[in-house]
This record gives C-alpha cells, sequence and structure tokens, in this order.
C-alpha cells in the first residue's frame, strides 16, 4: 500500500494551478514501465482532470484521476 502524500482538495487545488503550463508527464504503469510525455492541463473536473499530449502521435488526450496523483502514479512538473 501507498502512503497519501496530499488530500484530494490539495491536488486538485495544485492541478488547477497548472492549467495551461507546458508540463513534463511521468505515467507509472506498473512493472517498471514508466512513459513520459509533454503535455497541458486542459480541463478540470470533479473526478479527473485531462490532459492534452503534445508529443505522441497515437495518444493526444489522456484522462486522469486525483487519486494517481496521489498515490505517485503519475508525477507532473513544469517543463523548462
Amino acid at each position: 500500500m501507498r502512503k497519501c502524500a496530499m488530500s484530494a482538495a490539495e491536488a486538485k487545488a495544485m492541478i488547477t494551478g497548472f492549467i495551461g503550463i507546458p508540463l513534463r508527464v511521468s505515467v507509472n504503469k506498473g512493472r517498471k514501465r514508466i512513459v513520459r510525455y509533454d503535455a497541458c492541463v486542459t480541463e478540470v473536473y470533479p473526478a479527473v482532470f485531462t490532459l492534452k499530449i503534445e508529443n505522441d502521435k497515437n495518444i493526444t488526450r489522456l484522462s486522469c484521476s486525483y487519486s494517481d496523483v496521489i498515490c505517485g502514479d503519475i508525477k507532473l512538473s513544469p517543463r523548462a
């Protein structure tokens, strides 16, 4: 079981602050498979948020839940 680093309200507030900012997203798919994307948060909903993927031909949008961010399955960091 993973530790919770923040609450759902804190995760939602953090992601709301990232709307429109270019991000580097790391998605842990399990069994040592980590996929990295350049993305931008487009919309925030009560239970999920959507990312617009910029550098992948196969995936254009990705929806994620706040629990993925809380558990560490998805990591967001601003791009330089």
